[in-house]
């Protein structure tokens, strides 16, 4: 199982990325919600145990303040990308630990990655736009019923993860239990006559050998 820290901070990845997309579902912004399924793949992933979860989170989560920097997106968007990068920044020490010159460069290679797709949104954008007059972004909220199908969708995944890894701590704190009391019962007696027969050996052993010969 994951370290709390790193369950806690992927968690909030996904809130995160789940109220991004509602958002950006109802402005019509299809270009952050492309992004915002990204983070919860790489989250996803992450949760998981695939290192190249926290890669791709990390990569995404990138993008967001040099959207804000070449002036393409509110400020916010560096909330959305500080939340992304905290698994990195969490687990960056173990996969120093492993291989620190590898972990350098994709720290490098994932910040290059996301500035360079923020970057290019902002270059192709209105070409896109242009070439399909469905993306354009809208100033007011639409989509209502796809918004909310998303809420409750993730409020139900999120319920049944819960309920899941209630079950798993339960089951591995009835395992602890059961492997601390299975030695405890073998060390005891079964029988009365066991016990009382324990005593005798104990009082034989402490007699000395001169003694028990019929020395004096």
């Amino acid at each position: 199982m994951l370290p709390r820290h790193l369950r806690t901070a992927l968690v909030l990845v996904q809130l995160v990325s789940v109220l991004t997309l509602m958002r950006s579902i109802a402005f019509d912004r299809w270009i952050t919600v492309l992004a915002s399924l990204i983070l919860l793949l790489g989250a996803a992933a992450a949760k998981r145990g695939r290192a190249w979860g926290v890669a791709l989170t990390f990569a995404q989560a990138m993008a967001f303040p040099v959207a804000v920097l070449i002036g393409i997106a509110p400020p916010w968007f560096c909330l959305v990308g500080v939340a992304g990068a905290l698994p990195f920044l969490l687990t960056s020490g173990a996969f120093a630990r492993v291989d620190k010159g590898a972990t350098r460069m994709l720290a490098a290679l994932a910040m290059m990655g996301g500035a360079a797709g923020a970057v290019a949104w902002k270059h192709y954008a209105w070409s896109v736009f242009q070439a399909v007059p469905a993306l354009l972004p809208s100033t007011r909220p639409h989509h209502g019923f796809v918004v909310a199908a998303v809420a409750a969708l993730a409020v139900s995944l999120a319920v049944r993860r819960t309920k899941d890894e209630e079950e798993a701590r339960d089951e591995q704190e009835a395992g602890a239990r059961m492997r601390v009391a299975v030695p405890s019962r073998i060390a005891e007696p079964r029988t009365v006559e066991e016990e009382a027969e324990r005593e005798l050996d104990d009082e034989l052993n402490a007699v000395p050998r001169g003694r028990r010969l019929g020395q004096p």
